[in-house]
C-alpha cells in the first residue's frame, strides 16, 4: 500500500490518501502527527511596526578636549568621525580637542564634523577619562555619557550624573568576552600601555637588551 500526502493548508485539512487499486481514496482527515505539523503551508507574516526610537540625523554627538593631566588621547579620531557622521549623526568636536593625539581642527571639519565650545551639550558625550567635578555640571539633563568610569572607585561622581538623570556606560565596565570583543576598549589600552612600558624601560635601562625578550 502506497500513501501519498496532500498539499495541506493547516494540520486539521491533512488528508492521507491511499493507492488502492490504481485509484486514490481518501481514507483519513485530520491526522495528527509532527510529520503533519511540518507540512503547514507558511502562512505569510504580517508587515512589522516600524521600530521606535530617534533617528541618527536627530541626534548630536559631542567630543570635548580632555582636561585630565597629562591626557593626550581624544575620544574620536577623524576617521572614526567621518563613520558616525555617514551613518547621519552631528558630530560636534570641541576646538583644539584632538591636538594632543595629533589630530587638527582642519582634520575634523574636512571630515564634516563642527567645530564647537558646546560639546558638554550634545545628545552624546565621549569622553575618554571619566568627567571631573566641574565638568558633571556641563551635561544636559538626561543626556547619555560613554567613557571610562570605573563607579567602584567613583561613588560619588556615579551619584552626581544620576541627579542628572543621565545615562551613562563605562566602557571599563564592558566583560572582556568573544562577543564584546568589538566594545573591549580595555585590552587595547593594556596592550598600548605594556608597548609604551618595555620602551621606557629601554630608555631607562643604560645599556643595550640582549637576546629575545618573549
Amino acid at each position: 500500500m502506497l500513501l501519498l500526502l496532500k498539499t495541506c493548508t493547516s494540520v486539521r485539512e491533512a488528508s492521507l490518501l491511499v493507492a488502492n487499486k490504481g485509484s486514490w481514496t481518501l481514507s483519513i482527515k485530520g491526522f495528527h502527527t509532527s510529520f503533519l505539523r511540518r507540512c503547514k503551508t507558511k502562512q505569510e507574516k504580517p508587515p512589522q511596526a516600524p521600530v521606535k526610537g530617534i533617528p541618527y540625523s536627530k541626534l548630536t554627538i559631542g567630543v570635548p578636549k580632555e582636561s585630565w593631566k597629562n591626557e593626550r588621547r581624544v575620544a574620536l579620531s577623524p576617521a572614526a568621525t567621518a563613520t558616525l557622521i555617514k551613518k547621519g549623526f552631528q558630530v560636534n568636536i570641541e576646538k583644539d580637542a584632538g591636538v594632543e593625539a595629533k589630530f587638527s581642527n582642519a582634520e575634523y571639519e574636512a571630515v564634516g564634523a563642527k567645530i564647537s565650545d558646546n560639546a558638554f551639550l550634545s545628545d552624546i558625550v565621549l569622553k575618554v577619562r571619566a568627567p571631573s567635578t566641574a565638568e558633571v555640571g556641563k551635561f544636559r539633563n538626561s543626556s547619555t555619557l560613554i567613557s571610562f568610569l570605573y563607579p567602584g572607585q567613583n561613588s560619588d561622581l556615579v551619584k552626581s550624573l544620576q541627579q542628572q538623570q543621565m545615562n551613562v556606560f563605562a566602557m571599563d565596565c564592558i566583560p572582556r568576552i568573544s562577543r564584546a570583543q568589538v566594545f573591549d576598549a580595555l585590552s587595547s589600552m593594556a596592550n598600548i600601555a605594556g608597548y609604551k612600558a618595555v620602551v621606557e624601560a629601554a630608555n631607562n635601562f643604560g645599556r643595550f637588551f640582549t637576546g629575545i625578550v618573549i
